[in-house]
């Protein structure tokens, strides 16, 4: 038989006393404890522990991929919203593209047709033009036969002057005979005066009209080409507004094509966001239920714990007496050092109970320092360190008050942080706060002690079974927290 376990003095806490309790009634006579039965519900109980905490982390597991996927679903759904919406603006654009590209194709024919009469009229000027100019040249050569002609006139009325004046001296040396015929003279020389008077008015003419029919058919050459080149353009940009217009037709095609597409994927979505919505409902009502599961399962396990500590009380063996002794006696080592403490001055009350946590800079995880740290740092290590070497199945000996905050680890978990937050995690565990449920049941159990079944995350979606099991941490009476000691089950 080994011995039984020791109960903690009645603890103090900061709550109102209860009332007393009433007289306690006869305890009736209980029948005698088979030791093999007794054994028997002893490893049951801690079996069942195991399988109820590997339930309870499946269904954790599960609540967590179903609140995640429920988190989808809900991206999901807005996202088949957000499409609806769009094929909706998708549809109301291809509309305007299509009734867009019909304005554009009759725009484009309605151009088309101008720049063709356009082009017409261009060629019928430049047909002119280059008529003009021939008529011109026409023109040009006509005035350079009427100044040669008139050369040819001014040059006959000169030697008819000439003659004239020859045939009145020969009429006055005839004397009076000659005289008629020099009345006739005198007539010639006027005429012929007056002929090269005109002539050479002919000439001024038309030298004139020469210089302005010169200029007429340079202004007539530059029109032609001018033009030809309006032709030319008129051509290019009908060819252009054709090769438009053929493009125009086959856009007015895919609007028409895209119309009809965004109109079919606007029926489809119409039912495919409410079909998510079904599922993403119908896998919120799971999750609620595994959620209820889970709380009814975290429920069993605190049940199989006290189970598991009222059949050793009884006088049970199992493989977990040893740790549960040796937890006992080092949390009332702790307990004796840190009262110890308190009467030498070292720390007041007050300062060891704070509940203050001071983050320190630049920790990642974020580590804590409260008022009674650096004494736990200096009294904590002695009891912890040795009680690694109680077996090697021990992982770690460190005491948490009743926030679950951790001032002083094992020194192999005490590791100064680097830049990695995964090294640190897993290293630096020291000054950290462990509020998760195993955490605060320790540093607030206050019966004997307390056994607890909880799977370790040892990364990579591993998680391994262990125990941890923990002694309540008392100072003059008041409760400060547990001290655990996990280890491989």
């Amino acid at each position: 038989m080994f011995k039984a376990f020791r109960r903690p003095a009645p603890v103090l806490t900061d709550d109102p006393a209860p009332a007393p309790p009433p007289p306690p009634a006869p305890e009736p006579v209980a029948p005698p404890v088979d030791a093999a039965q007794l054994q028997a519900l002893t490893t049951g109980a801690s079996r069942l522990g195991y399988e109820i905490v590997d339930v309870a982390g499946f269904l954790d597991g599960l609540k967590e991929r179903s609140r995640a996927q429920i988190d989808i679903l809900h991206n999901a759904q807005a996202t088949a919203e957000d499409v609806v919406a769009s094929t909706e603006a998708a549809s109301t654009v291809s509309a305007e593209a299509k009734d867009a590209a019909e304005e554009a194709r009759a725009l484009t024919d309605r151009s088309i047709e101008t720049v063709r009469q356009s082009a017409g009229r261009s060629t019928d000027v430049a047909e002119w033009v280059s008529s003009l100019s021939e008529k011109v040249d026409t023109l040009t050569a006509s005035l350079g036969e009427v100044d040669s002609n008139n050369k040819l006139v001014g040059e006959i009325a000169t030697q008819v002057k000439l003659l004239s004046i020859n045939a009145r001296i020969e009429a006055s040396r005839s004397g009076d005979a000659g005289k008629g015929f020099a009345i006739i003279a005198q007539e010639v020389h006027d005429m012929a005066t007056r002929t090269n008077r005109v002539a050479d008015h002919i000439r001024r003419s038309v030298a004139a009209l020469n210089e302005a029919v010169a200029h007429l058919a340079g202004e007539a050459g530059t029109m032609r080409d001018k033009a030809d080149r309006v032709i030319e353009d008129s051509e290019a940009t009908h060819a252009a507004l054709g090769e438009i217009a053929e493009r125009i037709g086959g856009v007015h095609s895919k609007s028409l094509d895209m119309e009809a597409e965004t109109n079919r994927a606007r029926e489809a979505t119409a039912s495919f966001a409410p079909a998510f919505r079904d599922v993403r409902d119908s896998i919120g009502g799971t999750s609620d239920r595994i959620a209820d599961v889970t709380k009814r399962t975290h429920t069993l396990i605190d049940t199989s714990e006290i189970i598991v500590r009222g059949t050793v009380l009884l006088g049970g063996a199992s493989d977990d007496c040893a740790f549960i002794e040796r937890v006992q006696d080092d949390a009332a080592a702790l307990s004796d050092l840190l009262g110890r403490a308190v009467a030498e001055g070292r720390i007041r009350m007050e300062a060891l109970f704070s509940r203050t946590y001071t983050p320190i800079p630049d920790t990642r995880p974020e580590q804590v320092m409260a008022p009674f740290t650096a004494l736990t740092d200096d009294l904590f290590p002695k009891v912890q360190e040795a009680a690694l070497a109680h077996s090697d199945k021990v992982v770690f000996c460190a005491g948490v008050n009743l926030d679950g905050y951790l001032p002083t680890h094992n020194r192999k978990f005490a590791q100064p942080q680097g830049r990695d937050e995964a090294w640190n995690t897993a290293n630096c565990r020291n000054r950290r706060i462990f509020d998760d449920r195993v955490g605060l049941k320790a540093g607030r159990n206050t019966e004997p002690f307390l056994l607890q079944v909880y799977r370790r995350d040892m990364g990579g979606g591993t998680f391994k079974l262990m125990k941890d099991v923990s002694a309540p941490i008392t100072v003059n009476g008041r409760h400060w927290g547990g001290l655990r000691l996990a280890y491989d089950g």
